[in-house]
């Protein structure tokens, strides 16, 4: 038997086990509660008009109105890529790659779409794209637009990460929402696993036990 080398937490009987879990259940869902008051909340923001900028796909030009196709929302993550870069930014990569294969399948009975823009040429974008097996992912480049700048994606030649959500009506396209930093946690599902194991995402910004394992977050 193969067991972990870190510490652990302690041990008790069945019956004390069974009364902690079920006060950790009671907490956890006072906080599903919270979470659907905010995403209430959410639902009935305002929402402000978008230019249908033209960015560059891999095979061409494609307008913002394109990436929609025949949904009327679409989730545009904006995945930071310097222009001066080979490679793709770490994080954004490990965020698209928490994207499932069918994910274009999944998103469809809801109307919506998923797309990935980037400042970085088109060439580098498809060349990163083909290394990461991301065969299933719309990826544009917005490097001859001002998108980035215009809604604060890159802000004094600094890119940001994070998703904008955007709705199409027969009256134009608009922003319906917008997330960055750890707001964009909603879009990784196996952080979520991991934060349910006992060791969590085993980064440092986490308030865990001494002696459970931790590496740098940003490292």
């Amino acid at each position: 038997m193969l067991g972990t080398k870190h510490a652990t937490p302690p041990v008790v009987g069945r019956d004390d086990y069974e009364r902690t879990l079920a006060q950790q259940v009671e907490v956890e869902k006072e906080l599903t509660r919270f979470g659907d008051r905010v995403s209430a909340r959410r639902r009935r923001l305002p929402m402000t008009p978008i230019e249908d900028y033209r960015f560059i796909g891999v095979d061409g030009p494609v307008r913002l109105d394109d990436l929609f196709g025949d949904r009327s929302q679409l989730v545009l993550q904006s995945f930071m890529f310097h222009p001066d870069w080979d490679d793709g930014c770490p994080s954004c990569t490990w965020a698209a790659d928490n994207m499932p294969r069918d994910l274009d399948r999944l998103l469809a009975p809801r109307s919506v779409a998923f797309a990935m823009v980037s400042r970085a040429p088109i060439e580098k974008l498809r060349a990163w794209r083909q290394r990461r097996g991301w065969d299933h992912l719309v990826w544009v480049s917005s490097a001859e637009t001002t998108f980035n700048t215009d809604w604060g994606w890159t802000v004094d030649e600094q890119d940001q990460p994070g998703y904008s959500y955007l709705l199409r009506t027969d009256d134009g396209i608009f922003l319906t929402y917008r997330t960055q930093r750890r707001g964009t946690e909603a879009h990784l599902p196996v952080a979520a696993i991991w934060d349910r194991t006992v060791y969590g995402r085993q980064q440092d910004f986490e308030d865990s036990p001494q002696g459970w394992p931790q590496e740098p977050t940003y490292g």
